[in-house]
């Protein structure tokens, strides 16, 4: 019988390892359901024996100690003699000697797992492994390597992998049956805006429509089932969109499609009423809303970082030293043993652990496929035998007209005028109009690349539409050490754009987010490039140390503030805030020069730039009645 220790210890693994989530079937979940019985059986065999392996010469069996002991009692009882004047005194004597001087080996047991699960539960949080590091009750202890200033957050050593709406198809098996969530349709806030309360888009089941016949709201396939929703502001703001749909999809099931009433009947424990009401199909749709809407993290150096804080946990929080300074040799060897268990199998999960982790990482920093190409081409650069086609694209004519209006182009004598097909000389009229690739066929895209010679020579921009460390990693080949300046607007992750992250590390999140893309940025750089970061007060001051710590404080030009709200923003506490910054630094001392508006003649008559004795100043003028007169120097 499993005890109560090594059970909470056990459930605790198998939500880490997610075993919970084998009927999905995508993504990681595949690579993890390959190895779920590999891991299943370390948990229920290797893991108890491995424990006990470690043990046993340092612990006796008490139980068949206090057996023997309770017949020998029993035997003199029955004769009415005392157990000390029996043939048997010596050896109830013995047994008591060793019953007093062994360890129960259930107890050493139920010790390491105690251990152990305080350890992993510690750092595991909801899928990721955070630094909640303590060398005593209450106190937080941080690595530290003797610098004189550092900057330390809790998921420093993380990436953040999401910046954005993850909207993927998922997919889960209930022994044969097959059951996919599709999306349709979903809008997002553009502009790092945060959703506002009578914006707030929510999952709701796709609505068939005539314009679409082919898509149905619920769809059986044989033994697979296709549920399809949108992710968008919801008409009916008061409407339970939630409940409405597991509702509608059991409904569903219930009249039509018999054959996947397993997915809906009750199976799972209602955390609230405690009651068997959840079913497969709740379980799901509340974890494809989840993974939608939280930000997740993949660990660095999992392994590493695993192995250091056992290490560290074990030195803190398991060896006392005063236990060491004891008569009693026994002890100490039993003590020691307890320590060689939990280290033992620590390991072993944390070597688990780490293959998972590093193969998500794997995944995470591999390059990406580019999965479409366009460009946008001015007519001056493409052959006339291609206009002909041109004019017959409705959507790139009607592209000229919503930006350039080229509607509203009259003819005259010298003038070709718009009409309705355009004309190949209304177009050599208009050399500067723009073709954008996306509006046409493949074979169309592949004939006018292949008409100009070396085209990337005659690119003057690139624009990547993409998750943006995946967007920089993808420039470090082409780009590195060549581009001279680089301009950043992250959220601001104040009230109107915070980070979202399911642990409430809300600055710890924003302060991941920057420095994992601003490391790799730092190498497209120029020896004598600059970086700009604008941000506002929120956090300011945690972006100015992030940045000196990149590019060097050495390096850092300054910061200059940005006036943007004469009235100034409303706050909770403080002063009313009518201004951001734009923080400037280099990648290196050649940077020499971060340049400065021209001054006039008589700008430079009435404020000198150098002072009587030769030293040369930086000169700011500042007008605000009644100083109207007053000069600003910095040497």
């Amino acid at each position: 019988m499993m005890s109560e220790k090594l059970q909470k210890f056990t459930d605790l693994m198998q939500g880490i390892f997610e075993l919970d989530k084998s009927d999905l079937d995508f993504g990681i979940y595949r690579i993890m359901n390959i190895r779920k019985a590999e891991i299943e059986k370390f948990l229920k065999v290797d893991l108890i024996r491995k424990v006990q392996d470690t043990l046993a010469p340092f612990a006796s069996n008490t139980g068949d100690i206090e057996a023997r002991i309770a017949e020998i009692e029993k035997a003199c009882d029955a004769v009415g003699m005392e157990v000390s004047a029996s043939k048997m005194a010596d050896e109830y004597a013995s047994l008591k000697t060793q019953l007093l001087a062994g360890v129960d080996m259930s107890a050493l047991e139920s010790d390491v797992y105690s251990a152990l699960y305080s350890f992993f539960n510690r750092y595991y949080d909801e899928g990721d492994f955070i630094s909640k590091r303590r060398y005593k009750e209450g106190v937080y202890a941080i690595p530290y390597e003797g610098e004189e200033v550092k900057l330390y957050w809790a998921n420093q050593d993380q990436y953040y992998i999401k910046t954005t709406e993850n909207f993927k198809d998922y997919t889960f098996k209930d022994g044969g049956l097959t059951v996919h969530f599709r999306l349709v349709d979903a809008t997002t806030e553009q502009n790092n805006n945060k959703e506002s309360d009578d914006n707030k888009r929510v999952f709701m089941l796709y609505e068939e429509t005539e314009e679409r016949p082919d898509l149905k709201t619920i769809e059986p396939n044989g033994n697979e089932l296709i549920i399809r929703f949108v992710f968008d502001v919801p008409k009916d703001k008061k409407k339970k969109y939630a409940e409405e749909n597991a509702a509608k999809v059991v409904d569903a099931i219930t009249k039509k499609y018999k054959e996947f009433f397993p997915i809906i009947a009750p199976r799972f424990m209602d955390s609230k009423t405690k009651k068997q009401t959840k079913s497969l199909l709740d379980k799901h749709l509340d974890a494809y809303v989840a993974k939608n809407t939280f930000d997740y993290f993949i660990h660095k150096d999992l392994h590493g970082f695993l192995t250091r804080e056992l290490d560290f946990y074990i030195k803190s929080e398991i060896i006392h030293l005063d236990d060491l300074d004891t008569p009693n040799e026994k002890r100490v060897e039993t003590y020691l043993a307890k320590v060689k268990a939990i280290k033992r199998v620590g390991k072993i999960i944390i070597d688990f652990l780490a293959q998972i982790e590093d193969f998500q990482k794997k995944l995470w920093l591999k390059k990406k496929f580019v999965i479409e190409t366009n460009w946008c081409i001015t007519l001056d650069k493409i052959d006339e035998g291609f206009y002909p086609e041109i004019i017959k694209n409705k959507a790139q004519v009607q592209e000229w007209i919503d930006m350039y209006a080229i509607d509203e182009i009259e003819g005259d004598l010298s003038t070709v005028g718009y009409s309705e097909p355009l004309t190949v000389d209304f177009m050599r009229q208009n050399q500067n109009l723009i073709v954008d690739t996306k509006h046409f066929t493949v074979d169309f895209k592949e004939r006018l690349i292949a008409t100009i010679d070396s085209i990337d020579e005659h690119t003057d921009g690139l624009l990547i539409h993409s998750e943006n460390f995946q967007a920089v990693s993808f420039l470090q080949t082409k780009y590195n050490k060549g581009i001279k300046s680089i301009y950043i607007d992250p959220p601001y992750n104040a009230d109107a754009s915070t980070i979202l992250y399911k642990n409430g590390f809300k600055h710890s999140s924003w302060i991941s987010l920057i420095e994992n893309r601003l490391c790799i940025a730092a190498n497209l750089l120029r020896n004598d490039g600059m970086v700009c970061l604008t941000i506002d007060d929120y956090e300011k001051d945690f972006a100015s140390i992030l940045i000196s710590e990149i590019f060097g404080s050495e390096n850092v030009q300054g910061i200059a503030s940005i006036r943007n709200n004469p009235q100034g923003r409303s706050t909770v506490k403080g002063f009313a805030v009518n201004h951001e910054y734009a923080i400037f630094s280099g990648v290196s001392e050649q940077l020499k020069s971060v340049g400065r508006l021209g001054h006039s003649q008589k700008q430079k008559d009435r404020y000198s730039e150098i002072d009587e004795i030769g030293n040369a100043y930086l000169v700011s003028v500042k007008y605000s009645p009644p100083f109207k007169n007053l000069k600003l120097m910095r040497k």
